[in-house]
């Protein structure tokens, strides 16, 4: 975990990790039969590390708790650059992310959202979640947060009037909100979504 926070999920190797341990790849392959199966273990220490917000503290209500899980799942991964990809790939059970479902299960019942609603948000948190982390990563590996801002403003205030008159209109509001803002405003768009959307059936 060290490794990855430090040089991300792609310089990561058992053969890296073995020597950074003094060992052999051979012993790491005795408990992880490759790389594939350590990252997700990680990935599971990480989800393990992910700060619960109850939602008897300091009077939240099971939204703002689960909000502020939600931003603390975000953060966690983002500690770990690249490991947010490995979540969208895989389909956790590991404990670290049993405790996580657990308590977000917890927070939606409380709420009286119906348990097939919770079970499909479920899901659906763990992918913005780690969608959210993996484009954080992304713009911060790149090192021109701003300058991207900055031409995509350029890019909307100089939009054909004609053709794309609401972009022009509202290039300040669509890239004005930063990271943070756009963050928070998916969280609560989701929450609603999961306390008063109909689950649809085929």
């Amino acid at each position: 975990m060290a490794l990855i926070r430090e040089n991300g999920v792609e310089a990561v190797s058992l053969r890296h990790v073995a020597a950074q341990v003094e060992t052999g790849p051979a012993s790491l392959y005795a408990y992880f039969g490759n790389r594939e199966t350590l990252l997700e273990h990680v990935l599971d220490a990480a989800y393990a590390e992910v700060f619960l917000v109850d939602a008897t503290d300091d009077g939240r209500d099971w939204r703002d708790a689960l909000a502020g899980t939600i931003v603390h799942t975000i953060e966690t991964l983002e500690t770990y650059p690249g490991l947010g990809a490995i979540a969208l790939g895989s389909i956790p059970v590991l404990p670290g992310a049993l405790r996580l479902a657990e308590h977000e299960l917890a927070l939606m019942e409380a709420g009286g959202v119906p348990a097939d609603r919770a079970a499909l948000a479920i899901d659906l948190i763990s992918q913005f979640a780690a969608s959210t982390a993996v484009e954080r990563t992304v713009r911060l590996s790149r090192g021109d947060v701003g300058d991207e801002r900055s031409r995509v403003r350029a890019a909307y205030d100089g939009a054909d009037t004609d053709r794309f008159p609401r972009i022009a209109r509202s290039a300040a509001l669509l890239t004005g909100p930063d990271e943070a803002a756009r963050r928070d405003f998916a969280i609560d768009v989701l929450l609603a979504g999961i306390d008063r959307a109909g689950v649809r059936r085929a």
